[in-house]
């Protein structure tokens, strides 16, 4: 009996590939011997997956007449199928469902010449959400011949996120309900992986009901590479518009930091042979006014680094408030001379978005906000930000000025691409189009109200991700119990070995090294530290080579490597900094002291 099964599988084989239809041979207890390549085309199975499977794995309904055969993923296709007389070797024909037939008559002629040439993608399914017709177009998107993709439910796609939301809105439809998707899909017949903006729409009988619906699909795989080139090159716009006012929010508390240090090792001379209480009040003043400047610059630094991301998103629960001052940071030498700056903020939950693109559109809204106003009287002028919670719970941003405001026929062309109407040299034209394609990819709302000579009012609404307690810090245990912590430090930068080890005096042992191979060579002759402080890049060694090396001998040191960085230049960095505990330079001596506190 085994020989004659086997003579059966291999007759099979060859016998179906001669044959154009999806044709599936079984024995006689219904196991799958063979398939032809047709038939793997249409369920998405390889033979060999198949082979020795149950019929039912494929065809649940095996009564002759229009059937749906299910697809590997589980979507379901519809066809007619056809079987032969029960024996030792039975055969399962599933010829394809016809294209959907358009009726004869002028009005029809036309309607049949749009669908085969609109430059888009259009597909009309049924009131079971069967695919009846499907122009070259959409195959073409989808990577399909028109014969493959008929018949299939797209009620049941499943798989990814994408054909799951398609099947989704596909069912809104038939319920009689309009909608957009955009975004990643990948088709279930090829495999192929596109971005796509697809409208879906219900298809209305001659009384009302619904009896199907029709999708219209683009291919803006393209157009959003596009718009991540526009948006990299406006961001690079709106750093070099701001250089001259950066330079110039950071030389100003320079002035203050250096020369507090020279009065400071003046004053230090002159105390040398004998020094009074005032005199020392008044070294301690001016160290202060020093650290206040260079505490300035640190957070001028900090801002600018938001706009220095690299060009991938990085999606993640972000604080609006933050990424504002930020950007007001950014944009405050444009606006001082023009207005006065005001905030009226609300509490919000934070927002599902990339920081860096979120604090593009506030910086964008804020210089276009001061643009819009003359220079020479702040007094007269002012620019509020407003942040509140709307009616669903999402978060509402309104930048508003009282500058020379929009004309109506403006309004409507405001957030086209290229178009501006500043005079040459000062807009570009891109600015609001890519804040409006930032905030639509965030599944937001971006909106103005305005009036020529009353200024404008912009308005951002976005979806929030609800807030989360966060788990108590966890202690990390130290290397051992002793009086006082000990610290290694690992960093070529030789002054900044003596600053800690000076400033520290008092609550910790610190080691300093000055190389990432000196690093390793310690660390593995002696692991007992309670925090080990390494610089991200260094000349002969990077942080990420020391601590590979290091926790691959002494995995207990994992949890104790705390990285400096003055940002991550690389993409190996970037991507390691992600999931590392990090210190920004600059840093203050506080912030190594909590950290000792933490592991001490």
């Amino acid at each position: 009996m085994r020989y004659i099964r086997v003579m059966s599988a291999l007759e099979a084989t060859a016998l179906l590939e001669g044959l154009p239809d999806p044709v599936i041979a079984v024995d006689a207890e219904e196991r799958i011997l063979a398939l032809n390549s047709a038939a793997e085309r249409l369920l998405g199975w390889h033979a060999p997956e198949l082979e020795g499977q149950p019929l039912a794995t494929v065809l649940p309904q095996r009564t002759p007449g229009r059937v749906q055969a299910l697809r590997k993923g589980g979507a379901r296709v519809e066809v007619e199928l056809a079987l032969s007389a029960r024996g030792p070797l039975q055969i399962a024909v599933l010829r394809l469902l016809p294209e959907e037939q358009v009726p004869s008559g002028h009005e029809w002629e036309r309607y049949r010449l749009l669908f085969e040439n609109a430059p888009v993608g259009i597909l009309h399914f049924d009131a079971r959400g069967v695919v009846t017709a499907i122009n070259d177009a959409l195959a073409q998107m989808l990577g399909s011949p028109r014969p493959t993709l008929l018949g299939i439910n797209m009620l049941t796609l499943q798989g990814e996120a994408g054909r799951t939301r398609i099947a989704q809105l596909c069912a809104e439809a038939l319920r009689g309900r309009r909608a957009h998707y955009e975004g990643p899909y990948t088709s279930m017949t090829a495999g192929k992986a596109i971005e796509v903006s697809a409208t879906i729409a219900p298809i209305h009988g001659p009384s009302g009901e619904v009896d199907g619906g029709v999708i219209i699909a683009a291919d803006v795989s393209e157009r959003q590479r596009m718009e991540a080139r526009l948006a990299r090159a406006d961001r690079m716009a709106s750093i070099g518009t701001l250089a001259a006012g950066v330079a110039h929010e950071i030389n100003n508390p320079l002035v203050y930091v250096t020369l507090g240090l020279e009065l400071i090792e003046r004053e230090l001379s002159r105390m040398e042979k004998a020094a009074t209480l005032d005199d020392w009040v008044r070294v301690r003043a001016i160290c202060k006014d020093a650290v206040a400047g260079a505490e300035r610059v640190r957070t001028i630094v900090r801002d600018l680094r938001i706009f220095s991301r690299p060009a991938e998103e990085k999606v993640a629960p972000t604080d609006v408030e933050k990424v504002l001052e930020s950007s007001i940071s950014m944009a405050l030498s444009h606006i001082r001379p023009r207005a006065r700056l005001e905030r009226e903020y609300g509490k919000l939950q934070p927002v599902l978005a990339d920081e860096s693109r979120l604090g593009q559109v506030f910086l964008n809204l804020l210089v276009n906000a001061a643009q819009a106003i003359p220079e020479g009287a702040p007094e007269k002028h002012r620019i509020v930000l407003r942040t509140r919670e709307g009616e669903q719970g999402e978060a509402i941003i309104e930048v508003e000025d009282s500058g020379v405001g929009i004309e109506k026929w403006k309004l409507e062309r405001i957030f086209e691409p290229f178009w501006t109407d500043k005079p040459v040299g000062v807009g570009t034209g891109l600015g609001l189009s890519i804040v409006h394609g930032i905030v639509a990819g965030m599944g937001g709302e971006i909106t103005v109200r305005s009036e020529a000579g009353r200024g404008s009012t912009f308005r951002v609404s976005l979806p929030v991700r609800p807030a989360r307690a966060e788990p108590p810090e966890e202690r990390v245990p130290a290397a051992e119990s002793r009086t006082r912590p000990r610290m290694l430090l690992i960093d070529d930068e030789p002054n900044l070995g003596v600053t800690l080890t000076t400033g520290l005096r008092e609550h910790a042992d610190v080691v300093s090294v000055r190389s990432g191979r000196e690093g390793i060579k310690l660390l593995l002759e002696d692991g007992e530290f309670d925090l080990i402080l390494c610089d991200l890049m260094m000349p002969d060694l990077t942080g990420m080579d020391v601590f590979e090396q290091v926790t691959q001998k002494r995995p207990g040191l994992r949890g104790r490597f705390v990285f400096t960085t003055g940002g991550a230049v690389t993409e190996r960095a970037r991507k390691f900094i992600e999931g590392a505990q990090r210190l920004d330079k600059p840093f203050r001596l506080e912030q190594v002291e909590a950290l000792l506190r933490v592991r001490g």
